[in-house]
């Protein structure tokens, strides 16, 4: 151990740091601490002025007493008011009576790591062993906390190693200290490795390094590792707590793994441990926003049941769930029985109610609440004004939403870039480009610079309503605005000029999106095959297929559908068929355009028996057909001059079960049917 102590004399002996002894730098850093905490102040300066005294009483009380208003300095974190302190003690051997112990020594490295210069902590370290002191315990706990707190956590770890290996043994706190860095850090499994480790020395681990990696390994969705960990602790008859099932209970909610969860909250019954508001809350909120609610009710009983006081996030929670279920009736009743349950209305509850009768289509009640909330004296918050403006601009009032950025100025609130693209894409989507233009010109006239999504939403608004040139413009305008186009820049103007015929300008734009770095997407690529099999350049659209994987884009359900279409369109149903049979492999599901695509495909290629096999395959795969799969069949039957199987296939689908719609248009072509059957007979 003395080995390492001379390691860190000698290696921080030849640098100069200014420890207790440099009276400026102490002075100033007293004076920010102080001034840090003014309503401490006084209890600073009583403690000082205790200490000052002491040190001129006969007899000198003893080190105990002075370490005493050390600690309580330290304690309201005044850390460079207590190192002043500190220069007080005799560290040259003159008077034994104010002669420091290794805790005035551990005291100051405390304070020096707090003020976030561990360098100086290692300086009292080499310092105290010069003198002759034995570090303890907290010291190398005091450092280990100081590094891994500083982002320093190699050195921590350096640190650890190097007391080991010379013989200290590390206290629970010590490894305690190092898991939760580790974990902070994200390196789980070294924080597990060492958890092996206390298991393996004097030392064992405790449900708080248990819980610190269960925590860390659920917030990383390592949920299975997680759950393996938590059963070898009850294994090893560690019991978990309530922090240990909160953790494990917040990760499954978060996955939707509702039953495993609520098996944890009967878990937690079963061993009498005591559920707080915050492990309720959790799970109230998860089901709540899984549309639960009859769960969440039966959760809220329990929670009053074993006398946990519902607090504000519970009701928001369960506000926010009726909301989502258009139970606004209700959700209006519960927010305004939290004032008799003595649980106040936060922007937040105000904010969730807005939001519910908003997206319910209750625009006027949403301001109701609005107005509500100004005269309860709650101010409204950004997300108030930008749920309001959605809401407006969905019930077609974009006076009224226009207004309210005005408006969120004389709150003292500064609309942001969420705002303005609200507006400005609510303004697009309902064809208003004049006025989308002015408000994106105004924008910038009130400071506000447009972000990539701004331009992406005026491009879009231009592209989709046949202005591909003033999308265009705009695209120009802006790279020389300095905002670089992203992917969904590229795919809406490719889009665009597919659209209006201009297919080599499109390729252009294709090949510059790469050249800048961009790589196409799904979505680029299923915008360029969907144009090229549609103007029949299907071999195009199929080399271009080939290509998918050498930019790592996997082919969807959607990809797929363009190509079998173009193949059949283009006369290559066995190739289209052979692609239909692949999906499986390629792991995606038929959907019902799939099916309709290749049946129509077989139909037109004379192909009847393999398309009403197809047919029944859908069915039996669970695919159910629409109004459409029935017109191809019937249609197919009709070309084929199959009248009488057309009339069997009607027939047997009118005694299924299919939807109304279904039936109507089945029901609709027996006249017909019956006309061709006399026809065909005379």
């Amino acid at each position: 151990m003395m080995t390492m102590m001379k390691f860190n004399h000698s290696f921080y002996a030849s640098r100069k740091f200014p420890l207790f002894f440099n009276r400026p730098y102490i002075i100033a850093a007293s004076f920010h601490s102080i001034n840090r905490n003014c309503k401490d102040s006084k209890t600073l300066q009583d403690a000082v002025y205790t200490f000052n005294r002491m040190l001129y009483r006969n007899p000198v009380p003893p080190i105990p007493e002075f370490t005493k208003i050390l600690s309580v300095i330290v304690k309201r974190n005044h850390f460079a008011a207590a190192i002043s302190l500190i220069k007080h003690f005799d560290f040259l051997g003159v008077n034994p009576v104010l002669k420091p112990t290794i805790y005035v020594f551990n005291i100051a490295i405390n304070c020096f790591c707090h003020l976030k210069r561990v360098d100086f902590g290692f300086a009292v370290l080499a310092k105290a062993t010069k003198l002759g002191y034995q570090p303890d315990c907290a010291t190398f706990n005091t450092l280990i906390r100081g590094l891994c707190g500083n982002n320093k956590l190699h050195q921590a770890i350096k640190l650890f190693d190097r007391i080991v290996k010379n013989g200290f043994e590390p206290s629970v706190v010590t490894y305690g200290t190092l898991i939760n860095g580790l974990c902070k850090s994200g390196d789980t499994r070294s924080a597990v490795v060492l958890l092996q480790n206390m298991e393996a020395s004097t030392c064992p681990p405790g449900i708080i390094q248990y819980s610190c990696i269960i925590d860390s390994l659920c917030k990383r969705k390592r949920f299975v590792e997680a759950l393996k960990l938590f059963t070898e602790m009850k294994r090893k008859g560690v019991s978990p707590n309530v922090v240990t099932y909160t953790c494990l209970i917040h990760g499954l909610c978060s996955i939707h793994s509702w039953d495993e969860a609520l098996e944890l909250l009967s878990e937690m019954h079963a061993r009498n441990i005591s559920l707080n508001v915050h492990t309720f809350s959790i799970l109230m909120d998860a089901l709540c926003k899984e549309g639960r609610i009859t769960e969440a009710e039966s959760l809220l009983s329990l929670m009053i049941q074993r006398g946990v006081t519902p607090n504000t996030v519970t009701y928001n929670s369960l506000i926010r769930g009726y909301c989502l279920l258009g139970k606004m009736d209700v959700a209006r009743k519960l927010f305004d029985s939290m004032v008799d349950q003595h649980s106040a209305h936060s922007v937040i509850s105000y904010n969730i109610l807005i939001k519910g009768y908003s997206e319910n289509k209750k625009i006027d009640e949403a301001l109701s609440v609005f107005r509500e909330m100004c005269n309860e004296d709650i101010v409204p918050s950004l997300v108030t004004y930008n749920t309001l403006i959605i809401g407006l601009c969905q019930a077609g009032r974009f006076e009224e939403a226009l207004l309210l950025p005005y408006e969120m100025k004389s709150h003292g609130l500064t609309p942001d870039i969420s705002t303005y693209n609200t507006l400005l894409d609510a303004l697009c989507k309902n064809t208003k480009l004049d006025e989308a233009v002015k408000f994106f010109d105004s924008m910038i006239d009130q400071g506000c610079t447009p972000s990539v999504m701004s331009y992406n939403i005026l491009i879009k608004g231009y592209s989709e309503n046949e202005k591909i040139d003033e999308a265009l413009n705009t695209f120009s305008k802006m790279s020389k605005n300095g905002v670089n186009p992203n992917v969904v820049t590229y795919n809406t103007l490719i889009s665009g000029l597919f659209h209006a015929g201009r297919l080599e300008e499109a390729r252009m734009l294709s090949s510059e999106m790469k050249s800048r770095g961009l790589k196409p997407d799904i979505v680029t690529f299923n915008t360029i095959l969907n144009t090229l099999c549609k103007n029949g350049k299907v071999e195009e659209a199929r080399s271009l297929f080939n290509t998918m994987d050498d930019d790592d884009v996997v082919p969807d359900i959607v990809t797929c559908n363009c190509i079998i279409d173009g193949m059949c369109k283009s006369g290559e149903t066995d190739d289209a068929y052979g692609m239909f049979l692949s999906l499986s492999a390629r792991g995606l599901q038929p959907n019902v355009r799939t099916y309709n695509i290749m049946i129509d495909g077989l139909c037109k290629a004379s192909e009847l028996d393999k398309a009403n096999t197809l047919f029944l395959e859908m069915k039996a795969n669970g695919c159910s057909a629409d109004e459409i799969t029935y017109k191809i069949m019937v249609q197919g039957f009709i070309r084929a001059k199959q009248t009488t199987r057309a009339i069997e296939f009607i027939n047997r689908s009118l005694n299924g079960n299919v939807s109304a719609d279904v039936k109507k248009w089945l029901n609709g072509c027996c006249p017909p049917m019956d006309q061709k059957i006399l026809s065909s007979s005379n």
